[in-house]
């Protein structure tokens, strides 16, 4: 037990030069104290002048549902993830962040959210209404909503939905979508147009997507809709052979791909022999697993993470209390 001692006082020391750097922890089980840097909820930080531009907000696991959240101040939100209890080695607490929704809008510019829940309707999601919002490792029942932006990111996240322009007439630019999982349903980005679309798998039934790259994807349903408007159209996978075989395309036997077993987001892995293997652009996978950064399980945050915390029912002055954890890196 003593090997563990020494992590303690290094977590410790680590939290504190956390708090010089601009952290605030948000527990909607607490009361506000900012003498802690422990807020209840969301929205009071945007108006609070001692939360700065650039802050980071840890939103922590809890069985209550957060409010919505209009943000207009630039915030690096980070929760715990989600599908805690599926995959190994996640969080040692396994509660999730849960919110409805939260709005980007002016002046919140260079914001981040990573690791959310978006669970309450099946329109709960992320609705971007100014510039340069980056989206990570999120879950959402629904997607991501875009008024007329640039400079969006989203990476590494498991939806439901789609991202899309709020109206047909919608026009945006320089949308960067990577490494998702898109889960069912419809996908349409109706008048605006991706700048690069790829790594992303696809198993809706009908797909409309304008990007200036589309490739390394993955259309999983051999009877879905699927139009593609695109100048790089390379080196995508579909069960229905929906995008031909030149440049790469090929058609797929969707039962080969994934080793369809464990996790809700793990059954997406590529298998031993998949087809997917390789045959993206350059020689990477194809698929939310491939390229340079990945789809993370269960949407870690990139932090060290303690999976697993164990202490003693009880102590003495002599003895101490022996704690054990066990941290990992996440990248």
């Amino acid at each position: 037990m003593n090997k563990y001692w020494f992590l303690v006082p290094l977590f410790l020391i680590v939290s504190g030069s956390y708090v010089k750097a601009g952290i605030w922890r948000v527990n909607n089980q607490f009361e506000t104290d900012k003498t802690q840097r422990i807020f209840s909820q969301l929205a009071p930080l945007n108006d609070d002048a001692d939360v700065l531009p650039g802050d980071t907000i840890h939103l922590e696991g809890s069985p209550v549902r957060y409010n919505n959240f209009t943000c207009t101040k630039r915030l690096i939100i980070i929760g715990p993830g989600y599908f805690l209890t599926e995959n190994p080695e996640t969080q040692a607490r396994a509660e999730e962040a849960t919110i409805p929704s939260i709005r980007f809008n002016p002046g919140s510019e260079g914001s981040l959210v990573m690791g959310v829940v978006f669970d309450y309707t099946s329109s709960s999601g992320i609705f971007v209404a100014t510039n340069n919002i980056t989206i990570q490792r999120c879950y959402m029942r629904g997607g991501v909503t875009i008024t007329d932006q640039t400079g969006i990111r989203v990476f590494q996240n498991y939806m439901l939905g789609d991202v899309g322009g709020y109206t047909s007439s919608t026009v945006f630019s320089d949308v960067v979508v990577r490494n998702n999982l898109f889960i069912g349903g419809t996908f349409n980005t109706r008048s605006g147009s991706f700048s690069i679309c790829e790594n992303n798998i696809f198993t809706g039934n009908n797909i409309t997507i304008s990007a200036a790259s589309f490739r390394n994807n993955i259309i999983t349903n051999a009877n879905a809709t699927v139009t593609i408007t695109s100048g790089s159209l390379q080196n995508n996978l579909a069960a229905g052979g929906q995008l031909g075989n030149e440049n790469g395309n090929m058609a797929i036997d969707a039962n080969s791909v994934f080793v369809e077993a464990g996790s809700t987001d793990g059954q997406y892995q590529l298998a031993q022999n998949s087809p997917a293997r390789a045959a993206g652009f350059d020689g990477v996978d194809a698929g939310a697993f491939g390229g340079g950064s990945g789809y993370r399980l269960s949407g870690l945050p990139p932090i060290p993470l303690v999976y697993d915390l164990r202490v003693d029912d009880s102590g003495n002055l002599e003895t101490g209390v022996g704690i054990q954890i066990k941290v990992k890196s996440n990248p």
